[in-house]
C-alpha cells in the first residue's frame, strides 16, 4: 500500500510539472534515464537548497568557494546512488559532469551520470539505488522517468513515468523489458512523420516552391504550362533538393554537434518561406529553384536536428533514428506533393491558374510575415494562431481544387 501511494504521487507531481524539465514547482529530485544498448545515461536535476539540508552545511554558490561546493557534492551524489544487475553484480557509474544552475526561481544542481552493466547483464533491467537527500528529508520524493529509449520504441519529449523514490522506499527495479532495433527504427519514422505533418511552416515553405513549378519564365513573368515531363523535372528537383539539405544538417546536429539558437533558425525558416512566397508571385531565381530549395534544407534541417540529436546513446542507435526520421519526413513530403501534383498541372494549363497561384503565393507570403514578427518578438500573436487552424482545413482545400481541376479539364474537353 505505501509503494501505491508513493507511486501515485510521484506520477502526480510528474503530471504537475509538465515534464521534461519544468521549474521546479515542489522542491523534489528528478532522475532521467536515457537507455542505450550498452549502457544508461542519467541526468540527476535536484534542489541545491534541499541538498544543503540533507549534508548539513551551506553551499556558497559563486566566487572562490563555488569549486569545493562542486565537489562536494560530487563525492556526496556519488556515496549515495547506486545500480546492480537483478542478480546482484553491480554497475559501473561515472560521474560525466556536474553543474549549478539558476533559473530564476531556485538553483538546481544538475548531474550526467554514465552507467554501465557488468558484461552479459543487459542495460535494460537493474535496480537503481539513490537515497540522496531522502535519507534526511522524508518528504521529498525522487522522480524516476525514462526520457528516450530507441529500442524501446520510445522517443517523445515527454518523459514516461519508471516510479518515485522516497525515504522509506529508496531502490526502484527499473524494467524495460525486450528491446528491438526495428521497433525504434519504426518510433522514428512515426516521428518523423508527426513532426512535418504538424510543421506547417515546412509544408508552407515547401508548398510555395512547388506553385510555379510548371510554369515557363518568360522575361521576369510567369508564362504558360511547361509541360508534363518538365513539371516533373522541378517537382523531383525541389523535392529531392530540400531533403538532402536538411538531412546534411540533420546528421551534422546529431553527430557533429551543429547547434545554433532555437530563436534565430526559427525566424530563418519563416524567411525562407516569405522568399518562396514572393517567387511565386514573380520568378526570383527560375531554374535554380533546387538550390534554394537545398540551401533553406540546410536551415530547416537544423530545427530537426533540437528534436532528434539526442535520440540514442551509441553511433549506430543515432544513425538508425536519423534514417528513420528522415524515412517519416520524406513519407509525408511525397504524400504532399502527390496529393498536389494533380491540381497543379491541371489548373496550370487554364487561365485560371494565375488568379490561384497569386493567392497561393499572398496567403504564403501573409504566414510568412506573421511568424518572422511572433518569432523575432518571442510572443505569440493572434494571427500565428489563426493561421495554425487554418492548417486544419489545408487537405480538403487541396481535394477541392483537384475535384475543381478535374471537373474542369473535362467540361473543356467535351466543350
Amino acid at each position: 500500500m505505501k509503494r501505491a501511494i508513493l507511486g501515485l504521487l510521484a506520477w502526480l507531481l510528474a503530471w504537475a510539472c509538465g515534464l521534461p524539465a519544468c521549474a521546479h514547482f515542489t522542491p523534489n529530485t528528478e532522475i532521467r534515464l536515457d537507455f542505450g544498448r550498452g549502457r544508461v545515461a542519467a541526468e540527476i536535476v535536484a534542489p541545491v537548497g534541499e541538498l544543503g539540508y540533507a549534508i548539513g552545511r551551506s553551499l556558497p554558490l559563486d566566487g572562490p568557494e563555488l569549486g569545493a561546493t562542486k565537489a562536494l557534492l560530487s563525492r556526496y551524489l556519488m556515496s549515495h546512488m547506486a545500480a546492480k544487475a537483478p542478480d546482484g553484480r553491480p554497475w559501473t557509474l561515472t560521474l560525466d559532469d556536474l553543474a549549478i544552475v539558476d533559473d530564476g526561481s531556485q538553483p538546481d544542481l544538475r548531474a550526467r551520470v554514465d552507467m554501465r552493466p557488468p558484461p552479459g547483464a543487459s542495460p535494460r533491467r537493474f535496480d537503481l539505488a539513490y537515497s540522496a537527500v531522502i535519507e534526511r528529508v522524508p518528504n521529498h520524493v525522487v522522480l524516476v522517468v525514462a526520457r528516450n529509449d530507441v529500442d524501446g520504441g520510445k522517443l517523445s519529449d515527454r518523459p514516461a513515468m519508471i516510479g518515485g523514490l522516497q525515504s522509506g522506499a529508496r531502490t526502484l527495479r527499473v524494467d524495460r523489458g525486450p528491446g528491438s532495433a526495428w521497433r525504434g527504427f519504426l518510433s522514428a519514422i512515426g516521428l518523423g512523420m508527426h513532426h512535418i505533418a504538424e510543421g506547417h511552416d515546412h509544408l508552407l515553405f515547401l508548398m510555395a516552391l512547388l506553385l510555379p513549378a510548371p510554369l515557363l519564365a518568360v522575361a521576369d513573368r510567369w508564362a504558360g504550362y511547361g509541360g508534363l515531363r518538365f513539371t516533373a523535372r522541378r517537382l523531383v528537383g525541389v523535392v529531392t533538393a530540400f531533403t538532402i539539405g536538411h538531412s546534411l544538417t540533420l546528421i551534422g546536429g546529431a553527430f557533429l554537434g551543429w547547434q545554433l539558437p532555437a530563436r534565430p533558425v526559427e525566424v530563418g525558416i519563416a524567411v525562407s518561406i516569405l522568399v518562396s512566397a514572393v517567387h511565386a508571385w514573380r520568378p526570383l531565381f527560375a531554374g535554380r529553384e533546387p538550390w534554394v530549395a537545398a540551401g533553406f534544407g540546410l536551415v530547416h534541417g537544423l530545427a530537426f536536428a533540437t528534436l532528434i540529436g539526442r535520440f540514442g546513446l551509441e553511433p549506430l542507435q543515432k544513425a538508425q533514428s536519423i534514417l528513420g526520421f528522415n524515412l517519416g519526413i520524406e513519407i509525408v513530403q511525397l504524400a504532399v506533393v502527390a496529393a498536389v501534383t494533380p491540381a497543379l498541372i491541371l489548373l496550370a494549363r487554364t487561365p485560371r491558374y494565375t488568379a490561384i497561384r497569386l493567392t497561393g503565393a499572398a496567403l504564403a507570403g501573409f504566414a510568412a510575415t506573421a511568424w518572422i514578427v511572433e518569432r523575432l518578438s518571442g510572443d505569440a500573436n493572434p494571427v500565428g494562431r489563426a493561421i495554425d487552424l487554418a492548417f486544419a482545413y489545408a487537405p480538403w482545400l487541396v481535394a477541392a481544387l483537384t475535384i475543381a481541376a478535374f471537373a474542369d479539364t473535362l467540361a473543356r474537353r467535351r466543350t
